[in-house]
């Protein structure tokens, strides 16, 4: 089963504001975002848009032995 794509996202560090990731709607959107930064940003690590999907919980149960 494939799970749906929600969001994209951008994760970005700074050595002094630390790691922050803003979320886009379409993967355009998000690679157009992460190459701005990178071209106009100095010190600032800017990642690949990352797809985040939605997840299936379940629910484990483990059996105690007696």
């Amino acid at each position: 089963m494939k799970l749906p794509v929600t969001a994209y996202l951008v994760l970005m560090h700074h050595r002094e504001a630390g790691t922050f990731s803003p979320a886009f709607p379409t993967l355009d959107e998000a690679e157009e975002f992460s190459n701005a930064m990178r071209a106009i940003t100095n010190g600032l690590a800017v990642a690949e848009p990352i797809p985040m999907v939605d997840t299936e919980n379940h629910k484990v149960t483990y059996l105690r032995e007696a």
